[in-house]
């Protein structure tokens, strides 16, 4: 019955956008960006085993896993498994740096990706930019705290 519901209310409605309103990141988003930000990704499909994301080499690509995982390793040390509604590659599209990580498809993968113009699209919209650097900055806190916990003394 849940599945006859969710049919009936995106009647006519576009499936990326329905998709993207599922995403955290993009919860409670007006339609009208998040068909905007709809038309600024393409939908992927990537075999295990395969590198997206390579550690201190320039990343011009955004990702929004909608199944599958992969796994974000920071030198040697694998840092987190990231599954369906995660996302990865904000940061360096953001500040224009170097990837900080190595990302590896754990299983085969669908995701929807913006490349770095597509990107500066979704960036226009002040409550997606606001919440692509909110996330930002809330994966460095995470990854300064699974490092102070590995060394066992607080980050500079």
């Amino acid at each position: 019955m849940p599945e006859l519901f969710e049919r009936w209310t995106h009647l006519g409605e576009d499936p990326k956008i329905a998709r993207l309103s599922r995403v955290p990141l993009f919860e409670h988003v007006p339609r009208r960006q998040l068909a905007v930000i709809a038309a600024n990704l393409d939908e992927v499909q990537v075999e295990a085993g395969e590198t997206l994301v390579r550690e201190n080499h320039h990343n011009d690509t955004f990702w929004i896993l909608l199944e599958g995982e992969v796994d974000m390793v920071i030198g040697e040390t694998r840092h987190r498994t990231i599954g369906p509604n995660g996302f990865f590659g904000v940061t360096s599209m953001l500040d224009g740096r170097p990837a900080v990580g190595t990302v590896v498809t754990r299983t085969p993968v669908r995701a929807l990706v913006a490349s770095a113009s597509q990107f500066r699209a979704l960036e226009a919209s002040e409550t997606v930019s606001v919440r692509l650097m909110s996330a930002a900055l809330e994966r460095m806190r995470e990854d300064l705290e699974i490092q102070r916990g590995r060394t066992g003394s607080p980050p500079a």
